[in-house]
């Protein structure tokens, strides 16, 4: 299996989990000029862009160690322009990521502020 159909089948799991636990999901695989948001949703009247990310061990790091900076700016880049084009400019907002080492996964929540990509 490719990482391409892995990392698809990782966001369903993600997807299904965060509906579970009360996300609104309002958009998957959110193309934009920029890059791609793998779902955006609602956790109460918050908006939340979500990154899932998948290991299948730790040998080259924990799964969120691989939402680097230059990825948490093109994450933050595209949030913008969802918010714009869906004219969402007075929701709060937040950035959160589920990740998966193997089979085990974590929600977490605010893995990065916009105010510390210095953009």
């Amino acid at each position: 299996m490719n990482n391409r159909s892995k990392g698809h089948i990782y966001e369903v799991k993600a997807r299904e989990y965060l509906e579970r636990n009360g996300v609104k999901i309002l958009d998957m695989n959110y193309q934009g000029a920029l890059g791609e948001i793998d779902i955006i949703g609602y956790e109460n009247s918050t908006l939340v862009f979500f990154e899932v990310k998948y290991r299948k061990n730790n040998f080259f790091g924990m799964p969120q160690e691989a939402i680097h900076k230059r990825k948490q700016v093109k994450i933050y880049k595209t949030a913008r322009e969802f918010i714009k084009k869906n004219r969402l400019e007075n929701e709060k907002v937040r950035f959160d990521a589920v990740v998966f080492l193997d089979e085990e996964f974590q929600w977490l929540k605010n893995i990065f502020w916009g105010d510390d990509l210095g953009i």
